[in-house]
């Protein structure tokens, strides 16, 4: 091979190498942000068709007093139990977001209100935070994989 063309070939690899474009954290979080605030509108109104599109189907959730549900179907049957609750009631506001370098993970966290009526029909208020690890789907939405709800203290 002649040098010239050598060179040639080396100034592409090292031009296309350059010019790889890094993902755009910025939009990236804005974007996962806005999942979480979707999802939590999903829930609210009670839209457990809607709802489960933003777990993935590998999903954990760890709700307190109850073993970890693994797997999407394992979280509907917690959601479908608790909301079978009289009196149910959950909202949520995430507070920040953050992506990985990478574009392809990142986690949101924020609080939570839970109300429900217990057996003597009182009703019960919880409040806490919670934390979601995201994974993006390439081509796709960001899909929660990890999700862990903290009850405040003394409740």
């Amino acid at each position: 091979m002649k040098p010239p063309k050598l060179l040639s070939i080396l100034a592409i690899c090292l031009l296309v190498f350059h010019c790889t474009t890094q993902p755009d954290t910025q939009s990236l979080k804005m974007e996962l942000l806005q999942s979480d605030k979707d999802w939590a509108g999903a829930a609210k109104s009670g839209d457990l068709p809607k709802l489960t599109t933003y777990w993935a189907d590998d999903a954990i959730n760890f709700f307190p007093g109850v073993p970890p549900a693994i797997g999407k179907e394992a979280i509907l049957e917690l959601v479908r139990k608790n909301r079978s609750q009289a009196g149910f009631s959950l909202s949520w506001e995430p507070d920040k977001a953050e992506v990985a370098a990478s574009g392809d993970l990142g986690y949101t966290y924020g609080t939570f209100q839970l109300s429900f009526n217990n057996s003597d029909s009182t009703t019960v208020n919880r409040t806490g935070n919670y934390v979601c690890v995201w994974r993006k789907v390439p081509g796709s939405s960001w899909k929660c994989i990890i999700e862990s709800t903290i009850f405040s203290a003394g409740l």
